[in-house]
């Protein structure tokens, strides 16, 4: 059925939204039952784990965040008006205590402290009262009297934006060093006054603030919703995000993650394809065993789920291990969403307790949302003994001082919060006598070094020996210290010489960032000897954001000679490229005119020339193309470069040099072609128009002529459109070439080929064009009007028209007319919902729903993915069935979209020169605009060239326009969008399974290539193969019926790549679950295929080749990459469309 197709290519774009509105009042017999103990027995816990209730409703409801005190109570924010206060309600959320007087694990006492609050989202006691956030802004609530009931609330910190109640300030968090850190998320725009001036954070990141001086700073930016933030035993900082999958990110000063405002390059996390994770805590207990030491816990609060993660070091960061789950279970309304070591060393999870945990994609008013429980529970490690947590508050201060060699990181935590409120002058001299006893180790040391941090004391003499230590942790740790004491200790840079150049990256990391943060000329140069030492990705991106900070520090000390290169002629090219200086091209010059430099390098440098030189510059440029020792692949680069130079800046050579154009253009060279036509350049047509009957290079001759657009090339793009026997292929790219110097006349051309079109292939051709020009949608709607279209290229039309975001809906309604494609009613009636509800249920397949949305020809995984496999124009679906209820994603498919999750707004950029660019704003900065496109690829646009930027007010999905689905199928799907995160087969199982493919098709080419050339030659990546892309199924299995079958040396093959990007060096393992028939190939080698095997590979993206003999093997491919035993190698999967 056409309709059928139409209604499934609808339901992608849907997804993207995830609209969830309408309140039906349902049944509510989807809704557990509440009561704790028949949801603590759907618990599955991890072997040796125990759990139990500590605290629920009615002593208190709706936990959003905790914390613990010294005393070992428990505070927690709680807000029943979450998401949103109704008209004339009151602001009556409250601080609540919870105390466990018996020290049974369960708590006894539950007291009200502060009330009035409007959704509180963070809290955190110390220095004698708590600190409370409260939309815009931060309290500081007292208890005077010791009733623990609020006496007096101080404002400390306001200017905090509210644009969104769940992204408003929040993760309050004590550091080691004596500073309070707090989260914020993608929405909020935050312009603070502080003693020491405004300090502004647009969009998401973390703070730091020091309450004794009013210091407040941004740690870090980025992030779509980032709940969650932890420090490890040496300092170091891990962050997890609710609403964006790359589980957990390692955070370091100046780091920089997704959507951060202004950003021109990003961090990525360390565990791609994650589901979206909310708290964060590090088991830093003696109740748990050495094995758990170090291990992050989090939360799945959509899966229903307490996830594990162990890191470990890898390089200057670290890698994530995902270990088993802490808590599974299918009890639909357990939403951890916080997790705490408390003081017994037991662990603490604050469950949100909702069947509902959406924000504003859900209703706000959905009568399935609760406002009255929650919980907190306790897990326990079975035969081990609990912590013992010491009575702080009423110990000599001696006492303390001795708690900071406790085993119990909590322990040592609120010693230190404890010596915050002791006279500054008696805790000094404790430390000092402290100090200098002989049974104290390195970690000793440091935590006095922290506990001098937190009461705003320098100790320089403990500072230099920690900075000498043996353990590259300890000596990373006092780095950071150096980072904050920059103007308290006497010359900081003298301290930093051995840093930046230590034997160990994360220490170098550290050093980098700390110069960073002193700023000074002598400082740059000290960053400078960085470049002497092995770089990782981090260290890349700390030593380009020095260079960009301190532009204005290093340039003029480059142009007065001052600056110490020490022939580091590759470090000056990095910063030069860094600070992105027009005035930086002339230093660079020496470069690009050399053939010693090559490839990305090469690359990187030439597109800077393009996007910043001026004329002169320009000519260099073009210059270095027509070098004859250039380098083929360098040279095309450059002149493509050329080419968007003249598009986006109106800027070209003074001298164009026709004559070697033209002679490197009749040697074949496609990339002179097309950057001949742009320039208009009349000698080039007779090489084009003979190249019009080269099947190999017409295309590309068709567009050239296009950009000349003069009479006499129209005349021949003309003859082509007119031409019985010209392919359909070959008038639409004729069509669109006319259309760059008349939009409507080609409009007409185009609607003709549409109704002869049988296929969607050319009307793709079409599309592509139209859709991207300001006019282009409407003129091809009037053509069309009144036309009749064969129904399936009409529905591909309506999917590529929906995808493209713009104002289509003209041209949407005339498509649908010309294909006749059904539509059907917006909505469902109660009724009918509930039947339908009942149907998946009952006889829907998840199974036969997964081969439904694996369609090839409803592109769903083109714009989503599922563990990070898949396209990333909607959200990651890898939890969608545990977070949201079935009749919310019917209704998504069936009505128009009215909130839009958070990240997946979509972008329209109109430039000055008439294009329209659409698809989800990445990254937002003074210079340039980075697109994530329809296909998963990144467009930089320059804001130079933008006319106009605007967010879609409508929804990809436009009202009414879905059509009916064959009712079993639609079920099917159901079944499966709805299984999607649960406990059970649709649970993407942890580890690093392969799940992004490409595979190659049936081809003539590839299999004559293999029969005369060999497996190896054919697959050395330069034979311009066809690779389709295809993802495994979410058990991570690949189908053997998926892939293509080429035959060779008799045998029936088939061949499959999957990519990792390496950050260490080293070995990297490969389990195969059965490689039975397998081979395998990366870097010219081939070996038969084990279930464990190992390469070696540099640092840098590497492509794996699995070969399948289809006369030996049956089964799925199953396979995943592992960490080898030894081998300090680090590699991730590459994962996207």
């Amino acid at each position: 059925m056409n309709s059928q197709k139409l209604f499934l290519l609808c339901l992608l774009f849907v997804l993207q939204t995830l609209n969830l509105f309408s309140q039906r009042n349902l049944p509510q017999s989807e809704i557990p039952d509440p009561d704790p103990m028949k949801q603590m027995e759907s618990f599955i816990l991890d072997e040796g784990l125990e759990i139990n209730l500590f605290a629920s409703d009615p002593m208190m409801a709706k936990p959003i965040g905790m914390n613990w005190d010294e005393q070992g109570r428990l505070w927690i924010v709680s807000s029943r008006l979450y998401p949103h206060i109704k008209p004339g309600q009151r602001s009556d959320d409250q601080v609540i205590v919870l105390e466990d007087k018996n020290g049974d694990g369960v708590a006894d006492k539950s007291s009200v402290f502060a009330e009035n609050l409007l959704i509180p989202t963070g809290i955190m006691p110390g220095d004698g009262g708590v600190y409370v956030a409260n939309s815009t802004e931060i309290l500081f609530m007292e208890d005077l009297d010791g009733d623990l009931k609020e006496d007096k609330r101080t404002v400390v910190l306001s200017g905090f934006g509210t644009e969104d109640t769940h992204h408003i300030i929040h993760s309050f968090k004590g550091a080691p060093d004596g500073m309070m850190y707090f989260n914020q998320s993608i929405y909020i725009h935050s312009h603070v006054e502080t003693p020491h001036g405004v300090r502004r954070l647009m969009a998401g990141g973390i703070w730091h603030y020091r309450p004794e001086t009013g210091k407040l700073e941004v740690f870090s930016r980025g992030f779509v919703n980032s709940w969650g933030h932890i420090f490890d035993r040496y300092g170091q900082s891990f962050a997890t995000d609710g609403a964006y999958g790359e589980g957990i990110n390692y955070v370091f000063p100046g780091s920089v993650f997704f959507t951060a405002y202004n950003a021109k390059r990003i961090l990525r996390g360390l565990n791609p394809g994650q589901p979206k994770q909310c708290g964060l805590e590090i088991i830093n207990s003696s109740h748990f065993p050495d094995s758990w030491q170090g291990n992050l816990i989090t939360n799945d609060f959509r899966g229903h789920r307490v996830n594990r993660f162990i890191i470990s070091d890898s390089g200057s960061g670290f890698v994530s291990r995902q270990a088993k789950d802490l808590i599974r279970t299918k009890h639909k309304s357990f939403r951890p969403i916080d997790v705490k070591i408390g003081p017994d060393g037991a662990l603490y999870i604050a469950d949100w307790y909702n069947p509902i945990i959406q924000h504003g994609e859900v209703d706000f008013r959905d009568p399935r949302r609760d406002h009255v429980h929650g919980r907190i529970w306790r897990v326990t490690h079975k035969n081990r003994q609990l912590s013992k947590f010491p009575n702080l508050i009423n110990d000599q201060t001696a006492s303390v001082v001795e708690q900071l060699r406790s085993p119990d990181g909590v322990t040592r935590h609120f010693a230190k919060r404890q010596l915050r409120q002791r006279p500054r002058s008696e805790v000094v001299s404790e430390l000092k006598k402290f100090v200098e006893r002989d049974d104290l180790n390195a970690e000793d040391k440091l935590e006095v070094l922290w506990a001098h941090q937190s009461i705003n004391h320098v100790s320089e003499d403990l500072l230099k020996d920690l900075l000498s230590s043996k353990d590259h942790r300890i000596r990373s740790a006092a780095v950071r210290v150096v980072y904050h004491w920059k103007d308290e200790i006497n010359a900081p840079i003298s301290l930093l010489s051995d840093a930046i150049k230590d034997d160990h990256p994360r220490v170098r990391l550290e050093a980098i960032s700390t110069l960073r943060n002193i700023g000074t000329a002598e400082a740059f140069n000290l960053i400078m000897d960085a470049f002497d030492k092995e770089i990782d990705s981090n260290i890349d991106f700390a030593l380009w954001l020095a260079a960009r900070e301190l532009k204005s520090v290093w340039l003029p000390l480059l142009e007065e000679g001052k600056l110490e290169i020490k022939g580091r002629h590759k470090a000056l090219q990095f910063i030069l490229k860094a600070s992105e200086e027009p005035e930086a091209l002339k230093l660079l010059a020496n470069s690009l005119s050399s053939t010693d430099l090559k490839g990305a390098g090469f690359r990187e440098l030439s597109s800077l020339f393009a996007d910043l030189g001026n004329s002169k510059d320009i000519d260099l440029l073009y210059s270095s193309a027509l070098m004859e020792d250039r380098e083929k692949e360098d040279r095309n680069h450059v002149l493509n470069e050329l080419i968007r130079a003249f598009k986006d800046r109106n800027i070209q050579p003074t001298k164009k040099r026709e004559h070697e154009l033209l002679k490197l253009v009749s040697s074949g060279n496609e990339a002179g072609a097309m950057l001949s036509g742009v320039w208009k350049i009349e000698g080039v047509k007779p090489i084009l128009l003979k190249w019009l009957d080269n099947d190999d290079k017409s295309i590309l001759a068709i567009a050239a002529l296009g950009e000349i657009g003069d009479a006499s090339s129209l005349k021949a793009l003309m003859k082509i459109i007119d031409n019985n026997e010209a392919d359909f292929k070959t008038k639409a790219h004729a069509i669109t070439a006319i259309a760059q110097s008349n939009l409507l006349q080609s409009a007409t051309y185009a609607s003709n080929l549409m109704v002869e079109a049988e296929t969607p292939e050319p009307v793709k051709t079409i599309l592509d064009f139209f859709l991207t020009r300001k006019d282009g949608p409407n003129f091809l709607a009037a053509a069309i009007s009144g036309k009749k279209m064969n129904a399936n290229v009409a529905g591909e039309a309506v999917r590529m028209t929906i995808a493209s975001g713009g104002e289509t809906e003209k041209l949407i309604q005339e498509l649908s007319k010309a294909g006749s494609l059904e539509t059907i009613q917006a909505g469902l009636t109660d009724s009918e919902m509930r039947e339908l509800m009942n149907l998946v249920k009952s006889e829907g397949s998840p199974q036969r729903g997964e081969e439904i949305y694996r369609r090839s020809q409803l592109l769903c995984q083109s714009c989503h993915a599922i563990a990070g496999a898949g396209g990333a124009i909607g959200p990651d679906l890898v939890s969608l069935g545990s977070s949201a209820p079935i009749d919310y994603i019917v209704d998504s498919l069936l009505e128009p979209a009215k909130k839009i999750k958070e990240g997946y707004h979509t972008t329209v950029i109109t430039t000055k020169q008439g294009e329209v660019i659409t698809g989800g704003l990445v990254r937002d900065s003074d210079s340039e605009l980075v697109i994530r496109m329809v296909d998963g690829s990144f467009k930089n646009i320059k804001t130079s060239v933008i006319e106009k930027k605007e967010i879609s007010p409508v929804s990809l999905m436009p009202p009414g326009l879905t059509a009916s689905l064959r009712k079993d199928e639609f079920i099917d799907l159901m079944s499966f969008l709805s299984a999607l995160g649960k406990e059970g087969e649709y649970k993407v199982p942890a580890g690093r399974s392969v799940r992004r493919w490409r595979t190659l098709p049936k081809d003539s080419k590839t299999s004559g290539l293999i029969k005369t050339k060999g497996i190896q030659y054919t697959l050395n990546g330069k034979n311009n193969l066809p690779w389709k892309p295809v993802h495994s199924f979410v058990d991570g299995g690949l189908p053997l019926a998926e892939m293509g079958i080429n035959n060779g040396f008799n045998n029936r093959l088939s061949i499959a790549k999957f990519e990792i990007e390496v950050s260490i060096p080293g070995k990297i393992g490969i389990r195969i679950k059965n490689p039975e028939g397998l081979q395998l190939l990366t870097g010219g080698e081939m070996i038969e295929a084990k279930k464990s095997s190992s390469f070696t590979f540099s640092q840098g993206r590497h492509e794996i080749y699995v070969i399948v003999d289809n006369d030996i093997r049956e089964s799925d491919l199953f396979i995943e990459i592992i960490d080898v035993d030894g081998s300090q190698g680090a590699a991730e999967l590459v994962t996207g469309l």
